[in-house]
């Protein structure tokens, strides 16, 4: 009978101090989230979509499109090596941003560009007529000038847009855009190199 009494109080001394301990655990757990809630310095959570949201989905959606349709073009017409991997990585990788983007926007009240601008277009039908190295060499030149000028598009919402997630695809794509103009100025210096 003694050696009963003598363990039974080291076990309820055990189940005592795994309450203590969960119950701290617990307070610590709930004031940690309290006290997060009542940070006035965090930014709140937009997941509204505001008209500049709007706008910079269906011009990026065009841009994606026109870049598509360019790396296409210049598998079918590039004769160099570096030209057909540089269009390659631009189908592959502007396809995954579009994919993306129609992601991001479903369910919302945004449009999405289902081909590209005038001016991509001209740019496009000038690039069509040429093949083999002239191909190569004018559609490197303006692939350089199109990402150049894209970029105030996707720096623009991420400065001005509303909505967390595009903001958040808007600076993911500019490092896109920044990544294969580091490259195209490669590409570009190989082109040349290799006819001149």
């Amino acid at each position: 009978m003694r050696t009963s009494i003598v363990n039974q109080p080291a076990t309820n001394n055990f189940s005592r101090k795994a309450n203590i301990t969960g119950a701290v655990l617990l307070s610590s757990f709930c004031l940690v989230g309290m006290t997060s809630c009542e940070n006035e310095d965090d930014e709140p959570i937009v997941d509204t979509v505001s008209q500049q949201d709007k706008n910079f989905a269906m011009s990026s959606s065009a841009f994606v499109n026109a870049q598509i349709s360019f790396g296409e073009l210049a598998l079918a017409n590039g004769e160099d090596d570096s030209i057909l991997e540089y269009s390659r990585m631009l189908v592959d990788e502007n396809s995954a941003s579009k994919t993306e983007l129609e992601g991001i926007v479903e369910g919302k009240d945004v449009e999405l560009s289902g081909g590209i601008t005038a001016d991509m277009q001209a740019k496009y039908d000038e690039l069509a007529v040429l093949s083999g190295v002239e191909f190569d060499k004018a559609f490197i030149r303006t692939q350089i000038e199109i990402l150049d000028d894209s970029k105030s598009m996707f720096e623009n919402q991420i400065d001005n847009g509303q909505n967390f997630t595009i903001k958040g695809y808007a600076d993911k794509t500019l490092g896109q855009v920044k990544d294969h103009k580091t490259k195209a100025v490669v590409v570009k210096a190989e082109v040349d190199i290799e006819n001149l």
